[in-house]
């Protein structure tokens, strides 16, 4: 069941909603609201579990920081606007796999059995692949998926490989939506003082992400044909994924908050972030923080599979500050505008729902 934004009072310390998102004396919004997450992270704490998993998902990249470190320490610098599911591996990537030892006249005559290779006696040894140029001069490509990373030749990506990896990103679409509406419903509501009815938060928020995380991996097929044949061309996409990034970032947030549709979240969402303000103030913020962790969990998970334990735990309480935040400013932000669409539950219903929780404010249901 959808949530009205709340208009009145804030529950949680019985100051009315600060419409500009300014604060008081000025402060920055970010701070304000991670502070407040953080005055509150008793009642999301379980929620810290949903970026741990999320993390342990991509299959691939713990098998490469688990690996032993090859190449010493690595540190990442990475821009990330406020995102509904923000796991270790948006702030950090793992260390790259060692370089393979040159190969000794004797394998040269006769070859060595490796990952992929197709001989009947490869076995698995849980080192990366990687990519190499053939001597017919053709280049392979790196396609790295949730479970594995694949080298093919470039003559090799047809419309079959690209229909098979449409079906592999829309069953990960599937999955991260049904993950982020329980998690962005569930914290918005907790930090309402509601229960954490995880049940209605999938059947009214899941589509809505799902489709929100199928147009984005839409957007990645269509432009993956162009990168495969001119890799210059990145260059020149990454301003406009910055922008696209920016304009866009508060869309997963207000089909929760404000219980916007899909197409009309969009719209809303380029009015807010073309505005400037405290949204523009609040996404630095978090741009700014993302950098930050990005070099200190880069730098943890370079030594190997117990820095990468290391970085898992501190990765993900930190991941629930930053999604909540941008969760508690959105209902500032956001609340009271616009009428209560239909379906909407009334003040009395939500408190007559919120009589039947357990002791942890879970919904009995």
């Amino acid at each position: 069941m959808a949530r009205s934004p709340q208009t009145g009072p804030n529950p949680d310390d019985g100051r009315p909603p600060i419409a500009d998102g300014a604060g008081n004396n000025g402060s920055s919004p970010f701070v304000r609201h991670v502070s407040r997450v953080v005055d509150r992270f008793e009642d999301l704490a379980a929620f810290a579990l949903v970026p741990l998993f999320a993390a342990l998902l991509d299959v691939e990249k713990v098998r490469r920081a688990l690996a032993p470190a090859g190449r010493g320490f690595s540190i990442n610098f990475e821009f990330a606007f406020p995102s509904p599911l923000v796991t270790l591996w948006r702030l950090a990537s793992p260390p790259d796999p060692p370089a393979p030892a040159p190969r000794t006249p004797r394998e040269e005559a006769f070859g060595t059995p490796s990952v992929g290779d197709g001989s009947p006696g490869a076995l698995p040894t849980g080192d990366s692949t990687i990519p190499e140029r053939t001597d017919t001069g053709g280049t392979d490509v790196t396609i790295e998926t949730p479970v594995e990373t694949i080298d093919v030749p470039l003559e090799a990506i047809g419309v079959e490989m690209l229909g098979l990896i449409g079906l592999a990103l829309v069953a990960y679409a599937v999955l991260l939506g049904i993950l982020m509406a329980g998690y962005v419903g569930g914290i918005d509501r907790r930090l309402r003082n509601e229960p954490i009815a995880v049940g209605s938060c999938l059947v009214t928020y899941a589509p809505r992400f799902v489709l929100y995380n199928l147009v984005g991996f839409g957007a990645f097929l269509l432009v993956l044909p162009a990168f495969v044949l001119a890799p210059p061309l990145v260059l020149l996409a990454i301003p406009v994924i910055v922008v696209l990034s920016y304009v866009f970032y508060p869309v997963p947030f207000l089909f929760v908050v404000d219980d916007a549709p899909f197409v009309e979240a969009f719209r809303r969402s380029a009015r807010l972030t073309t505005a400037a303000g405290p949204v523009f103030r609040f996404g630095v913020g978090h741009l700014v923080a993302a950098l930050v962790a990005s070099v200190v969990l880069s730098l943890v998970m370079s030594a190997g599979g117990p820095g990468f334990l290391l970085a898992l735990l501190l990765s993900s309480p930190l991941s629930l500050v930053l999604t909540a935040a941008s969760v508690s400013f959105f209902q500032e932000t956001v609340g009271g505008q616009g009428p209560n669409p239909p379906g909407r539950p009334s003040s009395s219903s939500r408190e007559t729902e919120t009589d039947a929780t357990d002791e942890y404010g879970w919904a009995t249901d």
